[in-house]
């Protein structure tokens, strides 16, 4: 039974540990992430630990990877499919917002409240910030803004999306929907979606935007 177990705590990947980490980080915070907690709730011993990490420290690194790898990858994809239309870029960047089933605004959450305390989580936090802001800038250049209106137009965009997510906004769906149109008009002065009335309306054409 007990070379079973060991067997067990063999196979358990950094994978297992990470995802571990990740959703200690989300729902409890750092100060929940231990080896001895991590352990638990994996049903492992601290000696399965040590057989894929050397310390703690290098588990969380992989976690703030994981985190900007997992939590910025869904926009790029998303972007980068969307061909060369700035429209069309803008609304599947705003898609992937909506659905909130790749990215997870409270990772960021979790990771900015980290990086108070961790110089690491800090720069990794800005340097992928700033990726991020890029890319939206990009996005708004492709819109045909020029300058600092598109540089503006991106630190509003993201800006906002971070308030959003830190205040932890709690509306329906439906309305977040129905909130896009006016949304668009300001930071993309595109009119498209103004006369949509209905949610599903909007949700149509985002889909059908990235089809």
């Amino acid at each position: 039974m007990a070379r079973k177990n060991g067997n067990h705590q063999r196979k358990l990947d950094k994978d297992a540990w990470i995802t571990a980490a990740r959703n200690t980080l989300i729902y409890k915070g750092f100060s929940g992430i231990s080896l001895r907690q991590l352990s638990e709730e994996l049903g492992a011993t601290t000696g399965a630990f040590y057989w894929q990490y050397s310390n703690l420290e290098e588990l969380l690194e992989d976690v703030r990877q994981d985190w900007a790898m997992r939590n910025t990858a869904p926009f790029t994809i998303a972007i980068g499919n969307a061909g060369t239309d700035g429209w069309k870029q803008y609304l599947a960047y705003v898609s992937v917002l909506l659905k909130e089933d790749e990215y997870i605004p409270q990772y960021d959450n979790a990771i900015r409240d980290w990086a108070h305390s961790s110089t690491r989580t800090a720069e990794v936090l800005k340097e992928i910030e700033a990726f991020r802001i890029e890319q939206l800038h990009q996005v708004f250049l492709a819109l045909g803004f020029e300058g600092r209106a598109a540089e503006v137009r991106a630190y509003v965009t993201y800006f906002h999306q971070t308030g959003y997510n830190a205040m932890q906004v709690s509306i329906s769906r439906e309305e977040r929907l129905l909130n896009i149109p006016y949304y668009a008009e300001v930071l993309a002065n595109r009119r498209d979606l103004l006369g949509m009335d209905s949610a599903e309306a909007i949700f149509d054409y985002l889909i059908n935007q990235k089809s």
